[in-house]
């Protein structure tokens, strides 16, 4: 397995995600374009979208593909997380969500691509450490949070018009939000998820953590005000603050 992730980790190999959701109809367009962060007049092929709430906070995430018939959403959670998200919103919109039988097909390099088959793919147990050592948040590490929190503001297309949660990505934007996301190397202990304090004041939470070939290492949403560097306290507990990704996997 140490073998694969290092392949992994050196940008070769994929992984597949099954299920795709179509967003097809009359209105799929305007729907979809009041849900998402992404503009899709400027979609040209694949691309990360949130869905946030009204307090601006991540819900669902899904890599957006053009299709004839309207648009392909790959979950990057579950396909009954996103379906049940969107389904909330439709009331008199013209618009039919059908789940297709694809595959997510994620590249360590970066590409994203639909196929009918997975033939190939890394193993699936592999990909929550492959994310933590690369610093990518899975969905699980970032509902609940705002874009800026967790690096994703790049997911945003502001000047777009109405979405839901676009009023607080507008009041946000160009201005700094109080929290980042940072990795956490354990001193002794750990479990997650857990609160994490410095000198008795909460500071932030850790999101997950996994035993790795470098040591028990997660990701964890902390106050911008504390270094890289410190070491903050948790449920059973003490963790090293650092950069992401972390040195050794990089």
């Amino acid at each position: 397995m140490e073998a694969l992730l290092a392949k992994a980790l050196s940008g070769e190999g994929f992984f597949a995600f099954p299920g795709v959701l179509l967003v097809r109809g009359p209105d799929a367009f305007s729907f979809l374009q009041g849900q998402c962060t992404r503009d899709l007049r400027r979609l040209q092929g694949p691309a990360g979208a949130l869905f946030l709430n009204h307090k601006g906070q991540i819900e669902e995430a899904a890599t957006l593909f053009p299709h004839p018939e309207g648009f392909l959403l790959a979950p990057w959670g579950s396909l009954e997380g996103l379906e049940k998200r969107l389904r909330r919103y439709i009331v008199f919109d013209q618009v039919e969500l059908v789940a297709l039988p694809l595959f997510r097909l994620l590249y360590a390099d970066g590409r994203e691509v639909l196929a009918e088959g997975a033939e190939g793919a890394l193993p699936m147990e592999l990909y929550p450490l492959y994310t933590l050592l690369k610093g990518l948040p899975l969905l699980s590490d970032i509902q609940g949070e705002l874009p800026q929190s967790v690096g994703l503001l790049h997911l945003v297309d502001y000047g777009k018009g109405c979405y839901v949660g676009q009023e607080i990505m507008a009041r946000t934007e160009g201005k700094e939000v109080p929290y980042r996301l940072v990795g956490l190397r354990a001193l002794e202990g750990g479990e997650a998820p857990a609160e994490l304090f410095l000198e008795g004041k909460r500071v932030g939470e850790a999101k997950r953590l996994l035993e790795t070939p470098f040591g028990l290492l997660g990701l964890a949403v902390v106050r911008k005000e504390v270094p890289l560097g410190a070491v903050v306290e948790g449920k059973g507990g003490r963790y090293l603050l650092e950069g992401l990704p972390f040195k050794e996997a990089a």
